[in-house]
């Protein structure tokens, strides 16, 4: 008989199969070399990029939703601005009286009219001095009628023609400084070329200038250019006297303001009037006359 083949061991005297060695790991690739240390020499420090490119990366970006969102409420928030302060300008002039309204636009003309014949004397006084006729007689004539107009400005000379008096009593001393301010403010708008304010109570007289000062010095008295006034007040303008007085009496003007406690306020036209109180001009303290073409100093 042949003999037989071995049988394969089983159970746990069998012997254990040898696993398979595992397949090598592919080697990683190498990590950059450092850069060699040179002695001397400055350490290596990569390049920011500039300004302009950071600009042009950001712009090139696509934004995200909380960006559009932002942007979004940004323009909401300028477009409400600006439509609130339309609104408000509009207002101001929808919810004014007609009154309001009818005297703004008569100003408005007013004002209109002083320009154009000041644009027509400026026209006339062109062509006297490009006649030849008479050119150095017409120059002479209007400089010594600019120097009239300016003395009447500064105060020094007096003046006359048509115009207000607007008389203020003031038994309990309410006026204040504040107040006369503003009426000579509004009489200055109004095209006076020339104010005086003269206190009844002493018959001190000031001429209104641009450098006159208001002031309360206690809480009744009131002083205007550095004179103390008692009341009761003349205030006198020269200008068109239309003008004049409808810049005094329009609703919630200087007049209202004045008669919202004891005082009261008149306004009178003239056609003639003369306002004769003289300003003191001080000597400048720093400015001196330009050196004309040709002096050395």
């Amino acid at each position: 008989d042949e003999p037989a083949e071995p049988e394969a061991p089983t159970g746990p005297e069998a012997p254990a199969e040898r696993d398979e060695p595992a397949e090598p790991a592919e080697p990683a690739e190498p990590a950059a070399a450092p850069q060699p240390f040179v002695p001397g020499g400055a350490r290596f420090t990569p390049a920011a990029p500039s300004g302009t490119k950071r600009l042009w990366n950001a712009v090139r970006q696509k934004p995200d939703g909380g960006q559009v969102l932002v942007a979004l409420l940004v323009a909401l928030l300028g477009f409400g601005a600006v439509l609130q302060v339309r609104s408000d300008d509009d207002d101001a002039l929808a919810n004014a009286r007609r009154d309001d309204l009818v005297q703004i636009l008569d100003g408005l003309r007013r004002q209109a009219d002083r320009l154009d014949d000041h644009v027509a004397e400026l026209e006339a006084d062109r062509r006297d001095l490009i006649s030849g006729a008479d050119t150095e007689a017409a120059a002479l004539e209007q400089a010594q009628q600019r120097a009239r107009n300016a003395g009447v400005l500064a105060g020094t000379i007096p003046a006359t023609g048509p115009g207000i008096i607007m008389t203020i009593s003031d038994p309990d001393h309410e006026v204040d400084a504040v107040t006369m301010l503003r009426a000579v403010n509004e009489l200055r708008v109004a095209g006076a070329e020339a104010i005086q304010i003269r206190g009844g109570g002493n018959d001190a007289a000031v001429r209104v200038v641009a450098s006159t000062s208001f002031e309360n010095p206690r809480s009744d008295v009131l002083t205007v250019g550095g004179k103390e006034l008692e009341p009761p007040y003349e205030v006198v303008a020269i200008g068109d006297p239309g003008e004049l007085s409808g810049s005094m009496t329009f609703a919630d003007g200087v007049v209202s303001r004045i008669e919202e406690g004891s005082a009261e306020a008149t306004v009178d036209e003239y056609d003639e009037l003369t306002v004769d109180v003289l300003h003191e001009p001080e000597p400048p303290q720093y400015a001196r006359p330009a050196p004309e073409d040709g002096d050395d100093e």
